[in-house]
């Protein structure tokens, strides 16, 4: 895993041409190598370890669309 000081980070403006082209190139599996990797580079840049908990333990709430949020 590169060090953070090592890492580039890149600026993409959202009205740009090349942020309104969200198609990339390769097979499936090559997208979803390129999503594993750019989180592993994504959670370096935040300095926090990366998360351990397995699918059922993730930290998620289900509501229905437009239920008032509950107190916790």
């Amino acid at each position: 895993m590169p060090k953070r000081r090592d890492m580039t980070v890149r600026v993409v403006p959202l009205r740009s041409r090349e942020a309104s082209d969200s198609r990339v190139g390769g097979t499936a599996e090559e997208r979803l190598a390129l999503i594993s990797t750019l989180s592993v580079q994504l959670w370096t840049l935040t300095g926090r370890p990366l998360p351990r908990y397995t699918r059922r333990e993730m930290p998620v709430a289900v509501r229905a669309l437009g239920a008032p949020p509950k107190d916790d």
